[in-house]
């Protein structure tokens, strides 16, 4: 998966539909990846760019990007 296909997913969500990645795909895309500061507010960023909230599932290591209604 690359940056833009994810952008892609996202974008085609309904409101309250998420899609979430891997932590390892994650620090790929934001290095070095959890729990790095830097990294969470640039996934942040990324999300309330394209009108989503982050859920950060520890248990599962997965990211959510939830569509925002």
């Amino acid at each position: 998966m690359t940056i833009d296909d994810l952008t892609a997913k996202i974008e085609a969500l309904s409101p309250n539909q998420a899609a979430g990645i891997h932590h390892d795909t994650y620090a790929d895309f934001w290095p070095p990846g959890e729990p790095d500061e830097r990294a969470r507010e640039a996934c942040y960023n990324y999300a309330k760019a394209l009108g989503c909230r982050i859920e950060n599932d520890v248990v599962e290591q997965t990211v959510w990007f939830v569509k925002v209604a």
